[in-house]
């Protein structure tokens, strides 16, 4: 939080100047000389505060066009159209942290900051030794990589950074809430 000028000048009369010899009261000339440094002082606590905003792409207004610059434009398509500013932050920071970890929680997490609930299953793999049955096999160990992604619908946009994102050996299958209502 910044302080104000006359907060700044104040701290200094009292914390910076020896009781006694010198006048320490706020009407002094000691204070009104120290007063206009004090302003300077001020706007750049200011704008420190204000910068603490932008350092996140989630927050920042005066830097948001500079993150997404660096960013470059989205793989998904998902920049077009007339976005609002919190959809611009929103789309910025799951950009900039993207890679944060590929695991079906931080999935589930991306989905929830983009107003979704999923559910990722990985099923068992049912791989037995080497059982056959007749010479199709019940299952690989490719089976291991698979996850079975339920999204509330077609709409959402999730499938195209999940794709990205996910392990190399990752195969994701897309199921649809909607479709199974």
């Amino acid at each position: 939080m910044s302080r104000t000028p006359e907060q700044i000048r104040d701290e200094w009369l009292h914390d910076l100047m020896p009781p006694g010899a010198i006048e320490r009261s706020p009407d002094g000339n000691l204070a009104k000389f120290l007063q206009a440094f004090a302003g300077p002082f001020a706007l750049l606590e200011s704008d420190v505060d204000g910068l603490a905003r932008e350092i996140s792409p989630g927050t920042a207004v005066g830097l948001l066009a500079d993150y997404e610059a660096v960013l470059g434009p989205d793989p998904c398509g998902r920049d077009q159209g007339d976005l609002t500013l919190e959809q611009r932050q929103a789309l910025a920071f799951q950009r900039w942290v993207a890679g944060a970890g590929v695991t079906p929680a931080f999935f589930e997490a991306m989905a929830a900051a983009a107003g979704y609930t999923i559910t990722i299953e990985e099923p068992e793999t049912p791989v037995h030794g080497r059982v056959r049955c007749g010479t199709a096999r019940y299952g690989t160990s490719d089976l291991r990589f698979l996850w079975i992604v339920t999204l509330p619908n077609k709409t959402t946009g999730l499938e195209c950074p999940m794709q990205r994102l996910c392990p190399a050996q990752t195969t994701l299958v897309f199921k649809y809430a909607e479709a199974t209502n």
